[in-house]
Parts: structure tokens; C-alpha cells; sequence
């Protein structure tokens, strides 16, 4: 008996999906395992940082390294500024490594096939650089490169510069307190590195002068997620959080990888550990949370109101953006 020949058919409909943001083509995202330990890959599912400039106060960032190029919507010097921002100018490419590595962790694009992926990798940066390539600078000129890069549209300004290889001076006895406000004020969320145990002894690395400052001062962590050794205690800022900065054994697997500027070499990558690594984590979340809809104040509560604990840490606790962006 010849069997019976059944005709099927097949519906197919097309149904849109959200899908989160690719990482996996970036062959070095494996290494890094800060994102993993603040939630970042399925954050990325929520926000990206679509829409918000991270403005960059550092040595200045690579402005043709493959993972920021595109990323760069503006870019000045004001190194020599005396506090006037109208006296940025020229260009803001580093020539340290320094601002490189932190824009790399705050914004590197993500899923380009290429090196790393960025806390936000859609937001776009805003790049001052205030520091000279041996790692000198002012206070005048970072209070410059603050004014400069809010006016230039950033709406969270990055300042990793708690680095014992920055030597900060202060010609005309000001203070950063300026700038920082000067931030707040125009909408934009300041973020500032704790500093690393305060080894040139200035009171600005340290947080214990911070107090009622309007910014998020960072402390860092390790790969276990407790408190880097060389982190200065967060003292009496008003917010403050634990982020991801490595703790300082060296390599991919103890500290933080990302993007660097290296003289005569194209596309550089590096481990490095800090508060400086810790600081652009808390301003790429910040940056996924403004492009929620959320104001800078409740961003920031959103942010410390989430964290996990930290026993170790007087601070709200560790950075949790699986938490912070899953609340409606």
C-alpha cells in the first residue's frame, strides 16, 4: 500500500526582537573581566549610551586608535590655559596613554571585531587633555578641560586623576571644586578616582577633602571584588561607589584592559590597575543611565541605591548594572 503524500505548510512570521549589543567579535572582551563582574554584557541589552557624551579630562586619548577613533565627536588642549576654557584649542591627542586607557574602559566600540568593548559603547566622547606627556598638569587646567569639555556637550566628565604618575600643581592656589560644580550645574554628573593610598600627599588624590562635592567618587576593586589595596579610603564624599581597577599584580587576568597610546605603535592595548581604571566604569554607567531617560540626581541615586555590598569599602558598595538598569 503506496503511502500518503501530506503537504505541509510553513508560517513563518517575522517578529522584531531586542537584541543586546555584540561583543563577541571583539577578540580581547574575553579579558575582561570587569565587565562580567558590574553586569555590563547583558546591561547591554537595556542601554548603551546612545545619545550621552562622556567628557574625557585626562592626558588626551588616541584620536586614530581602531576602538575610539569613531567615538570621538570633540577634541582640544588646555594645557597652558590658566583656567580658560576659551584658551582650549589645538588637539587633544594623547601623548601619555593614560587618557587612552580610561576612554577605552568608558566607551570603546563593541562588536567591531577589533580589541575591547566600552562600559557605553554607543555614547560618544568629549576630550580634554589637561596633562603634558610627562604627566604634569594644573588645577587651573583641569578646571579649563572640565568647563570645556560641558561645554562641548558631555553630560558626564571622567577625572582619573588620582594617578601617582600625575604630578598636579596649582598656580593660582585654586581649587578643582570649581570645575566640578561648574559641571553639575550645567546638567553633567562628575566623576572622580579616590585616588591610590594619596602617594604624593596632595589632598585632591585623596577623597578625605571631597565632602559635599557634587560627583561620585570611585574606589577600585580586584577580580575577587574586594577592595584593591592601593585604594584611598572614599573619606566624607557625599556619593561614592566601588568599580572594577584591578589589583595591581599586572596582566589581563589582575588588572584592567583597555586601549592605550604607545609612541611608533598603531592600536595599542594595556593592563593597568587604579582608581583611574575604576573611575570610567562608574562614568560609562552613569552615561547608560542618562540615555534611559534618567536626570543626573536620579541617575546617580539609581546607581548607588543598586550597588552590592561592600564590606570593605564605606562606600554605597560595588556597581551593579544588572540592578541599576532592570528597575522600570
Amino acid at each position: 500500500m503506496r503511502g500518503r503524500g501530506v503537504l505541509v505548510f510553513v508560517i513563518i512570521a517575522a517578529v522584531q526582537v531586542s537584541v543586546p549589543a555584540r561583543a563577541a567579535d571583539d577578540p580581547r572582551q574575553e579579558r575582561q573581566w570587569a565587565l562580567a563582574q558590574i553586569g555590563a554584557p547583558a546591561a547591554w541589552s537595556s542601554a548603551t549610551g546612545s545619545g550621552v557624551r562622556i567628557g574625557i579630562v585626562d592626558s588626551g586619548v588616541d584620536l586614530d586608535h581602531e576602538d575610539l577613533a569613531g567615538q570621538i565627536v570633540a577634541h582640544a588642549s588646555c594645557v597652558g590655559s590658566a583656567g580658560d576654557a576659551a584658551r582650549c584649542a589645538d588637539t587633544g591627542q594623547d601623548l601619555n596613554g593614560h587618557g587612552t586607557h580610561v576612554a577605552g574602559i568608558a566607551a570603546a566600540v563593541n562588536g567591531n571585531g577589533k580589541g575591547i568593548a566600552g562600559v557605553a559603547p554607543d555614547a560618544k566622547l568629549v576630550v580634554a587633555r589637561v596633562m603634558s606627556p610627562a604627566g604634569t598638569g594644573t588645577i587651573e587646567d583641569i578646571n579649563a578641560g572640565i568647563r570645556w569639555v560641558v561645554d562641548h556637550g558631555a553630560r558626564v566628565v571622567n577625572l582619573s586623576i588620582g594617578d601617582p604618575r600625575f604630578l598636579i600643581t596649582s598656580l593660582l592656589g585654586s581649587e578643582l571644586r570649581s570645575g566640578v560644580e561648574y559641571a553639575w550645574r550645567h546638567g553633567a554628573v562628575p566623576v572622580l578616582a579616590s585616588g591610590n593610598t594619596n602617594p604624593l600627599g596632595l589632598g585632591l588624590l585623596g577623597s578625605s577633602n571631597y565632602g559635599d562635592l557634587n560627583a561620585i567618587v570611585v574606589a577600585a576593586t580586584g577580580p575577587d571584588g574586594a577592595i584593591a589595596p592601593y585604594s584611598s579610603p572614599v573619606g566624607n564624599a557625599k556619593w561614592s561607589i566601588a568599580a572594577p581597577g584591578g589589583d595591581g599584580r599586572g596582566g589581563p587576568d589582575h588588572d584592567v584592559l583597555s586601549t592605550f597610546w604607545v609612541a611608533g605603535q598603531n592600536d595599542a592595548y594595556r593592563a593597568l590597575a587604579g582608581t583611574s581604571m575604576a573611575t570610567p566604569h562608574i562614568s560609562g554607567a552613569v552615561a547608560l543611565l542618562l540615555s534611559k531617560g534618567l536626570d543626573p540626581l536620579k541617575a546617580v541615586q539609581r546607581l548607588l541605591s543598586t550597588a552590592d555590598p561592600q564590606p570593605d569599602c564605606a562606600c554605597a558598595g560595588r556597581v551593579n548594572l544588572t540592578q541599576a538598569l532592570s528597575r522600570p
